[in-house]
């Protein structure tokens, strides 16, 4: 009995080992049940999640279609029978429904085409051209999403620097279901990016590391730590994880600040050195 107890803590422990580290950057959003833990952050329970998945076996908020990806064993961590948490499902289920209806098809989680999964918690900003949709939501055009990029084969908003990662195509993906208006913004997106690289924020960075995502060009040394994830920064004040990384000077979760290429925290511009 106790040589079965031993194995079983010591299976346990690499089951939480292989799991995803948390982003402190999220640790004044854990057990508030408010609802606003981001993705890599520690959560008690569905309820403190943006996505309305605490996924076991450490809770850990996770997109739904990546529950049981990286270690990660499903959603649902702390038995959680909040009210809030209830309700966010099923607004999300709902609005699934609803896009399915409209014929954006964001009711499946799984795509038809090849790719990620969607994350059926974005099914609401489906095909509007508002930019409101999150990574890993389902789109019908690059106006969909905040990064400008709606990626192949299925049409799912990405990160630029990971837009051929994980079964993903790349950019430029626009549904036969959008509209004229829709890829007319898409279209005005895609312009507005050498702009916004001429603000230093180019999309490859120059001395190493994940290419820069030019939509946070204007977030570039202002000091308002308004620069998400995947950003350039002159340094940590820029970055709304307080994380700039090197070699080049990218926004991180300060779980990530040594991969893909970045060689941690601590990154400081000479150019911001100067303007100090």
């Amino acid at each position: 009995m106790k040589a079965f107890t031993i194995a079983a803590l010591f299976n346990f422990s690499l089951l939480v080992s292989a799991v995803p580290p948390f982003d402190p950057a999220g640790a004044k959003n854990v057990g508030n049940g408010a609802g606003v833990q981001f993705i890599g952050g520690q959560c008690l329970s569905d309820a403190d999640c943006q996505s309305a998945c605490c996924a076991n076996p450490t809770g850990i908020c996770s997109g739904p279609g990546a529950s049981t990806q990286n270690g990660k064993t499903g959603c649902g961590f702390g038995g959680s029978s909040s009210s809030s948490a209830v309700v966010a499902v099923s607004s999300a289920v709902a609005g699934a429904n609803i896009a399915a209806a409209s014929g954006t098809s964001a009711a499946s989680t799984t795509p038809a085409n090849g790719g990620p999964a969607f994350d059926p918690a974005g099914a609401k900003n489906v095909g509007n051209g508002a930019g409101q949709q999150f990574i890993g939501g389902q789109c019908l055009s690059g106006a969909d999403c905040q990064s400008t990029c709606c990626a192949g084969p299925s049409g799912i908003c990405s990160g630029l620097g990971a837009q051929t990662q994980a079964g993903k195509t790349g950019c430029g993906f626009v549904s036969g279901s959008a509209s004229n208006a829709g890829a007319d913004t898409a279209s005005s997106a895609s312009a507005a990016a050498p702009v916004a690289s001429s603000t230093s924020a180019a999309s490859t960075a120059s001395k190493g590391g994940p290419a820069f995502d030019p939509a946070g060009a204007k977030n570039v040394g202002n000091g308002q730590g308004t620069q998400f994830i995947g950003g350039q920064c002159l340094s940590g004040a820029d970055c709304q994880s307080t994380c700039c990384a090197g070699p080049s000077g990218i926004c991180s979760g300060l779980g990530a600040q040594t991969q893909a290429g970045k060689t941690g925290c601590g990154f400081v511009s000479s150019a911001k050195l100067l303007r100090v």
